[in-house]
This record gives C-alpha cells, sequence and structure tokens, in this order.
C-alpha cells in the first residue's frame, strides 16, 4: 500500500498481523504489526491505525533486539506489585479549649501533640529543677509541679483519643 504524507510518499506492507490490543473511537485500534517500511526489512510496529488500514497514527517500530530488551522491561515492571494510593492523613482531633492553660504551662503552641508536649516537658524540667534552682526553691518546685501536671493532662487526652481509634 502507499501512503502520501506531505508530498513524501511512504510505502508499507503489513507482513503478519500479531493482534489488535485496544479499540478506540470512530474504528481506530492499536495493533502490533510485523511491518516493512519503504521496502526495508520488516520490524515490529506498534501504533494506531484505522479499521482499513488507509490511516495510521503515530507509533514504534523495533528491531528483534529492541523488541526482546522491551519485552524484559516491560515483565521487570509487570512483575511489580502495582502501588496501592496512600490513604489519606486521618485528621487530629480537636483539642478542647479546656486545654490551653497546660499547653501555655508548657509553652506551647495549643493542640500540638504528644511528642511535642514530651520534648517541652522535658526541656522546661531541665530549666526549673529544684536541684538547679536552689535560691528560688519554692518557686522551682512549684513550677516543676506545674509542668509534670500539664503534661500528665494533656497526656491523658491524647491517649483517650488513641483509645478510642482502636
Amino acid at each position: 500500500m502507499n501512503k502520501n504524507y506531505e508530498d513524501e510518499e511512504i510505502e508499507y506492507e503489513i507482513i503478519e498481523s500479531y493482534g489488535i490490543f485496544s479499540s478506540g473511537y470512530n474504528n481506530w485500534q492499536k495493533e502490533v504489526n510485523l511491518i516493512s517500511w519503504n521496502g526495508r526489512p520488516a520490524k515490529l510496529d506498534i501504533r494506531s491505525w484505522q479499521k482499513d488500514h488507509k490511516k495510521c497514527g503515530k507509533g514504534i517500530t523495533l528491531t528483534r533486539e529492541e523488541s526482546e530488551k522491551l519485552v524484559l522491561l516491560l515483565n521487570k515492571i509487570l512483575r511489580k506489585k502495582t502501588p496501592q494510593p496512600k490513604a489519606p492523613p486521618k485528621k487530629a482531633p480537636k483539642v478542647p479549649v479546656t486545654l490551653e492553660p497546660f499547653y501555655d504551662e508548657l509553652e506551647l503552641i495549643f493542640g500540638a501533640g504528644p511528642a511535642e508536649c514530651k520534648t517541652a516537658r522535658n526541656t522546661m524540667l531541665q530549666k526549673y529543677h529544684p536541684d538547679k534552682n536552689a535560691k528560688n526553691l519554692a518557686f522551682a518546685t512549684r513550677k516543676t509541679i506545674k509542668i509534670k501536671e500539664a503534661y500528665e493532662r494533656i497526656i491523658a487526652w491524647w491517649s483517650k483519643q488513641t483509645d478510642l481509634s482502636h
């Protein structure tokens, strides 16, 4: 058969048709064929064709060696499990406003999670521990108690949220 593309005549001969792997819009179908283009040696050809083979779309032609390498690559890809979409991140529970003073005590942004609370507690205890504040022992003791209480209240609330979700 002959095709005329922009004043250049392209000859092709379908030597062997291996099959159709997809049918689409307006009688076009994706095919795998062995085709000789312009009298050259036949190559494996993958492209879209109209059913009557009078028009074709862009495609790819491969030598036997290229085809074998493509098969190896496709087998490697197809052996892998298809990645599953990640589950949407869980929304953090809404922290009640009644915990705000305890976040303030730990000098934390309201609503920070348990890990941030633990870090803040440890930092604050190092700073205000009575052993490090012998001159203001009464203040350091009260501050240490408040820091521990704030941490315990926040963590107790977060623990309830975790228990409910399991």
